[in-house]
């Protein structure tokens, strides 16, 4: 399986790097709206701005601990994230690759309770590449 777990602030038009100030944090990305996707693809452009704060754990690091180490360190910032512009978007993001038959996973209470109390909702939408949906939290 591969994970990311990421928490990213979009949906502004100034330079990414300002909100390292505002949020008293670097972020571990950047995306700025007209650079290129990849070298592979240098046509395809990002289409807005993006700020990214990650678990920066190997993508093989179980989903638990990338959500839990993500947790930590929005746990530092709580005070920082009530004073994003309320036009801003942002919100958690996750990408599980996963190559089995079962793909379910699990949160312990105090993960999913660590988000709430942060004003995450964490819930999932799981798509197959082979058509199979689930959902879960």
């Amino acid at each position: 399986m591969e994970h990311h777990v990421y928490f990213a602030v979009f949906g502004f038009d100034h330079d990414p790097q300002q909100l390292d100030i505002l949020l008293g944090q670097s972020a571990d990305d950047y995306w700025r709206e007209g650079e290129p996707y990849s070298d592979a693809f240098p046509e395809a452009r990002r289409r807005e701005n993006r700020w990214i704060l990650s678990s920066l754990l190997d993508e093989t690091a179980s989903h638990r601990d990338h959500f839990e180490k993500l947790l930590f360190k929005l746990q530092r910032l709580a005070p920082q994230l009530k004073t994003l512009d309320p036009d801003y978007r942002f919100g958690i993001g996750v990408s599980h690759y996963f190559f089995m038959d079962d793909p379910a996973f699990y949160l312990p209470a105090e993960i999913i309770d660590g988000y709430a109390g942060l004003g995450f909702d964490i819930t999932f939408d799981q798509l197959g590449l082979d058509g199979t949906h689930g959902t879960g939290n």
